[in-house]
Order: C-alpha cells, then sequence, then structure tokens
C-alpha cells in the first residue's frame, strides 16, 4: 500500500498526477530493490500510449478547437435560440440545447465550456440573467460534451479495455439526451421562480433561416457517426474525417480561419495531446505496480465480501468515481479506476459498454465539482464570475444530473438500445 499512500500525500501538496503517480511508482521500485523493474517500467509506459485507438484523441481535441475558431459556436447558439428561446427560462434553454447540438462535434467538455461560453453567458447577462445563474447552466451543460459522441473519454475507456468505440458512442447518445433535459427542466423550474425573461417566439421563416446556417455544422455528426456505422470508416478514422471537414468548414464555407489561428490551434492541441498521454503513459505504470501488489484483486474481493447484489456494486461504482472527481481530472480518474473496475463488472454480469458510459458520466460531474472541477475555472473567466457564487448556484444543476446519472445506472436499456439494434 506504500504507492497508494505517497500518491495520496503527493496529490494533497499539489503535485500534478502525472508527476504523483511516476515518483510514487519509482519510490515502490527502489523500496523492493529490485532495479531491473525500471526496464519494465520504461516498457510499460510506452505500451500504454501505443494504441491505434488512442490516436482519435489529439485529432478530436483539434477537431474542437477548429469547430470554435470557424465560428460554429455561434451559428449553433443561433439555431438553439430560435428552437427554444422563447420558453420559460429562455436563454437557459438555449445554452442546453445549443451545448447538445456542440457536444455532436467536440467531445470535450472543457471546449464546450470555453467555446459556447463566451457567446451563451454575454448573451444571458445582456438579456438580464443573473451571473452566477449564466455561468452555472454554461458549466453544467457542458458536460454533456462527452456523452452525446463524439467522446474523448470514450475513446480512451475502449482503448483501455478494447471495448468498441463505436457502441460507446452510441451507448451514449441516449443518457446524453436525458442529461440535457434533466437540465432544461431544472433551469424551467428557476427561471419560473426568478422570473427570467424570454426571447420572442420565432418565426418559421427565422428557424429555417438558423438552420440552414447551422446546417454545415450540424453534418458533422451525422459524417462521424454514419461512417462509423456503415463500416466506411473506424472511430480513429473518424477523428480525422472531423478534422478535416472542420478544416473545410472553416476556410472554405464560413471562411473565419486564418492561417495564424490555425497555427495557435496546432500548438494547443499539442499541449493538450502532451498532457493526456503523459498521464496515460503514467497510469500505466501506476496500474501495472498496483496489479503486481494485488490491490485490484484486494478491492474486487472484498466488495465481493460486501455485497451479492449488483445494485449495490454499481451504486458503490458511483460514489468512488463521484469522489474521486472531485480530486483528479477526469482522463486520470478513468486511467487510474478502469483496470480495477472491469474485474468487478464482469464479476456481477455489467455489460462493457454500460459501465463505460456510467464511468463517463460520472468524470464528466467531476468537470463540475470543487477543488477540480476543469470546467468551473474558464467560466469563471469568461463570466468574470467568482468560484463561491458558481458553486453555489451549480448545485441544482448538479443534482439533476446526479438524478440522469442514476436512472442511466439503473436502467441499462438506455445504453444498449442502440448499441445492440444497430451494431449487434
Amino acid at each position: 500500500m506504500l504507492i497508494i499512500l505517497l500518491f495520496i500525500v503527493l496529490l494533497a501538496l499539489g503535485a500534478p498526477v502525472f508527476v504523483a503517480m511516476v515518483l510514487a511508482s519509482v519510490a515502490y521500485i527502489l523500496q523492493t530493490g529490485n532495479l531491473t523493474l525500471f526496464t519494465m517500467a520504461a516498457q510499460r509506459m510506452y505500451a500504454s500510449v501505443n494504441s491505434f485507438t488512442l490516436l482519435a484523441i489529439p485529432f478530436f481535441i483539434f477537431a474542437g478547437l477548429l469547430m470554435n475558431m470557424a465560428g460554429v459556436s455561434r451559428r449553433l447558439f443561433s439555431f438553439a435560440n430560435a428552437l427554444v428561446g422563447h420558453i420559460t427560462g429562455g436563454l437557459g434553454h438555449v445554452n442546453v440545447v445549443a451545448s447538445m447540438f456542440f457536444a455532436g462535434m467536440s467531445g470535450s467538455a472543457v471546449a464546450d465550456a470555453a467555446g459556447l461560453g463566451t457567446i451563451e453567458i454575454k448573451a444571458m447577462k445582456d438579456a438580464g440573467f443573473d451571473d452566477g445563474f449564466s455561468g452555472a447552466i454554461t458549466a453544467a451543460s457542458s458536460t454533456i460534451g462527452p456523452i452525446i459522441p463524439p467522446s474523448i473519454p470514450m475513446v480512451l475507456f475502449g482503448g483501455l479495455t478494447s471495448v468498441s468505440v463505436g457502441k460507446l458512442f452510441l451507448g451514449g447518445f441516449i443518457p446524453g439526451l436525458l442529461m440535457g433535459f434533466s437540465l432544461m427542466l431544472m433551469v424551467y423550474f428557476i427561471a419560473k421562480r426568478r422570473n427570467y425573461p424570454v426571447s420572442p417566439k420565432a418565426s418559421g421563416k427565422e428557424i429555417w433561416k438558423a438552420f440552414l446556417d447551422a446546417l454545415p455544422s450540424l453534418l458533422m455528426p451525422a459524417i462521424i457517426l454514419g461512417g462509423i456505422l456503415s463500416g466506411f470508416f473506424t472511430p480513429t478514422e473518424a477523428a480525422s474525417v472531423a478534422c478535416a471537414y472542420a478544416l473545410f468548414l472553416g476556410i472554405c464555407v464560413y471562411k473565419e480561419i486564418t492561417r495564424e489561428n490555425l497555427w495557435l490551434m496546432l500548438l494547443e492541441t499539442i499541449k493538450n495531446t502532451a498532457q493526456v498521454m503523459a498521464i496515460i503513459a503514467a497510469a500505466g505504470l501506476f496500474g501495472w505496480i498496483m496489479t503486481y501488489q494485488g490491490v485490484p484483486a484486494a478491492i474486487i474481493e472484498t466488495i465481493c465480501g460486501m455485497t451479492e447484489s449488483r445494485v449495490v456494486v454499481l451504486l458503490l461504482i458511483n460514489v468512488i468515481l463521484l469522489i474521486l472527481g472531485c480530486f483528479m481530472e477526469g482522463n486520470a480518474v478513468l486511467i487510474l479506476t478502469v483496470p480495477i473496475m472491469v474485474p468487478i463488472a464482469q464479476q456481477f454480469g455489467i455489460d462493457l459498454v454500460h459501465l463505460g458510459v456510467v464511468m463517463c458520466l460520472n468524470v464528466m460531474l467531476g468537470t463540475i465539482t470543487p477543488p477540480v472541477g476543469m470546467c468551473l475555472y474558464p467560466v469563471c473567466t469568461l463570466g468574470n464570475i467568482t468560484l463561491g457564487v458558481l458553486i453555489k448556484e451549480i448545485i441544482p444543476f448538479l443534482i439533476a444530473l446526479i438524478a440522469a446519472l442514476l436512472i442511466v445506472t439503473f436502467l441499462s436499456s438506455l445504453t444498449m438500445t442502440l448499441p445492440t439494434l444497430l451494431m449487434g
């Protein structure tokens, strides 16, 4: 247990997750006195990132950045406003629907929060919505991004488990819609109580015009899923197709991407990819040592000794992931826990596609829970909102999302229907 204790201490001292994993692992190897383990450690780190599936991660990161820069966010927001801006809650609903549209393109919650957030928060403030509410619904709706396909966390889960990424993508579609409807229901009740403004109802002509303007962007999810389901390309190849299409939109259709900002996006993609891959490599080493020590087997034995109920096991998985999500970045949580959760799921007959969607939904909730909360900080910056105000306002939306999580957890048909129908 030395490795786990040291890892926790390093995290508490503020060390990055990557550094904490590597230092804890090195300390364990030195403590054993078996220096030949260093050679095996290097091999494990290399093997962890040597995966064709993981090639999709930099491409989806780049595609999300391209979509933001190409003006897609603005067009999606306008189309969503034409559809639902007149409902009680007004721009709060628009915020959620725009995130559901954008979810089909970026695969990243932070990209959603940063890209759409710039437009959404300003529009809501100008319309008379409270700053805290505007920021809270922006952060909460961004969690839908990696659940409705495509999804970077699902690519990661598929790479770690060899589960079909196409099935994971399909499995996330209905849960993603459920998350959106849960948030819109909460927006309605809060807006009713606070008497927030609504937009004038758009005419059919205005809706059609907004739809045509957003149509090239809305085709992205159809191209990605259509190509995967038809077998025309793999999920990994779909990511490169998404980049090519996003470049085409930004340069040839919308003409908002220049040589200068393209270079900046490439640099940002390299930076984000390096961060993710460093964590994957470190977690590969960390997980290998934990397996060598028998930690996963001990955890499985403990849980099996506590209960024989599948329901209790699913609850325990959710609780563990929600707690870890408060203190660790989502990808790190997945990499660390997947090797432990998969054998437990198999022991209790839980389908791995269902497990993958549930785990991804959990880590998305972690992006809006302090102190780590990766989506909270860009929203605070964009909206000039204090963290305390944002956390207070986000609690009702967090409750709505947890309710959606529990429904998805215990009604596995919501996850499994589309993968079963379309992929067998």
